[in-house]
């Protein structure tokens, strides 16, 4: 006997969405949000595997290009913190304080990021020219206590499965040219896994991470015309190497500080992924990065099981010649919740196979990035590979769109508010000068100006001053 499962529940429409985000977490098994410790959740079987495939790709990436994974211990000890007064001062008010001993002593602090747990080592493990360059990175969790407006992956507490970059250099030219890669592995996990445009801006000076000479920083747009902070390139120069004392000796006997370049990101990849992909029925995954990329559902029928399942057993060949991730639904239910679950959860394609399709020598291929259906011959589910990679370039094509579409280039600072206000996000001519960022900022609560343009593209007046500008300002409300 079929069995039907009660426990659908209708996505909400994605116009509202804070809603909608929160239900497609849930629906399609990302997260479990009922954690009560807020800023911090459970994740999901399906959730887990789509971002430990993520995690897989980015560890590939990076130790092909000569970085090395490591692992630092979450507690960072109390003097190690302190070795840094700005980045201390900026974090300790947000800090998770570790307390342990019959006398109740502040030990130590969770750590919100990982310079302070990393850099005392490399401090010991530089002696000489030969130790540079030191390349590693780690995966862990950073901890925060931020925000009373926490958001899952978002805005967390707990800000889980979380790369750190931290490399050391001799020279300033070497360390410049580390950044130029960290840029180069941003924009590969971007657009070649998850289909994502970003904006990739230079943060003003007074903006970037403490202690730093300069930054790319990456802004995701989502649904409801925020932008999203979603990573960072950070070159320190060397501010942190005289902090923590990092440095080497050179050949004539002086001493030299190390040229040090910071990079991470996390959760928030998979955050903008789903918003911005997902739709009214569920999420909606790039191939590249989907754990599972074709469903295969039988159309059972009484006494005809065995044909349509030898015929499974011919798709399911071709799939494994062409390495790619499939899952076989066999279970007693319906096929219409069948096809929903699998909606939700956002597997890039569906085959559908019948005993009317087992005569025809055919399947049917229902794809979720556009919600078309079609037969596909036996003889050409060899092309399936293609398919998947026609979705794949066409989600970064339907997103590259959006977010054209949402820049608007304003030209007098009272143009700003109708723009942001239309969810969209405002560029115009800046002079650099903090006086003219913040008048531009404060012309509507919870605008941030979040970098400007990487590219010059020309010059004109300032929004605020009417000064000559070259600068290309980026505003919008951000989380």
């Amino acid at each position: 006997m079929v069995k039907e499962d009660s426990t659908y529940e209708k996505i909400s429409d994605k116009s509202n969405f804070s809603e909608w985000y929160n239900q497609v977490l849930s629906a399609a098994g990302i997260l479990d949000m009922s954690y009560d410790m807020k800023g911090m959740f459970v994740w999901l079987p399906y959730g887990l595997k789509i971002m430990r495939f993520l995690q897989h790709k980015w560890d590939e990436l990076f130790q092909n290009n000569g970085l090395q994974e490591v692992y630092f211990p979450q507690i960072v000890p109390l003097h190690y913190c302190e070795m840094n007064e700005a980045w201390w001062e900026g974090f300790k008010d947000e800090g998770y304080k570790v307390i342990a001993g019959s006398d109740n002593k502040v030990q130590g602090a969770l750590r919100p990021t990982g310079e302070p747990a990393i850099y005392p080592l490399y401090s010991q493990w530089v002696r000489t020219r030969n130790d540079l360059p030191i390349r590693m990175y780690e995966t862990v969790s950073s901890f925060r206590y931020e925000t009373k407006q926490t958001r899952p992956l978002i805005r967390d507490r707990e800000i889980t499965n979380w790369f750190e970059i931290h490399t050391a250099h001799a020279t300033k030219e070497e360390a410049v040219r580390e950044l130029d890669s960290h840029v180069k592995f941003m924009d590969y996990l971007y657009e070649e896994m998850l289909a994502l445009p970003v904006f990739r801006v230079n943060k003003p000076l007074w903006e970037c991470f403490p202690g730093a000479v300069g930054a790319y920083e990456y802004y995701s747009l989502m649904p409801d015309g925020k932008v999203m902070e979603n990573g960072s390139a950070n070159n320190l120069g060397q501010a942190y190497s005289k902090k923590f004392n990092i440095k080497y000796k050179k050949e004539n006997g002086s001493e030299e500080f190390a040229w040090m370049i910071c990079t991470g990101n996390g959760g928030r990849f998979l955050a903008a992924a789903i918003s911005e992909h997902g739709d009214n029925k569920g999420l909606v995954l790039p191939p590249r990065v989907a754990p599972i990329q074709i469903v295969i559902v039988p159309i059972i029928f009484k006494g005809k099981e065995e044909k349509v399942y030898k015929t499974v057993d011919k798709i399911k060949a071709v799939l494994d010649d062409l390495k790619i991730r499939y899952y076989l639904d066999a279970r007693d239910i319906t096929p219409g919740r069948k096809f929903n679950d699998w909606e939700v959860k956002g597997v890039p394609v569906r085959i559908e196979i019948g005993p009317k399709d087992v005569e025809k020598k055919q399947v049917m291929v229902y794809t979720r990035f556009d919600a078309k259906k079609k037969s596909m011959k036996m003889s050409e589910l060899k092309k399936l590979d293609k398919v998947l990679e026609e979705i794949q370039k066409s989600m970064l094509s339907k997103a590259n769109k959006r977010l054209q579409n949402s820049i608007r280039f304003v030209t007098k600072k009272n143009e700003i508010t109708k723009v942001v206000e239309d969810k969209q996000v405002a560029k115009m001519y800046w002079c650099g000068e903090k006086k003219c960022y913040d008048e531009l900022v404060s012309v509507g609560e919870g605008y941030e100006g979040f970098g400007t343009s990487v590219e010059l593209q020309s010059s004109g007046c300032c929004c605020a001053c009417s000064k000559p500008s070259h600068e290309e300002l980026f505003i919008a409300k951000s989380y």
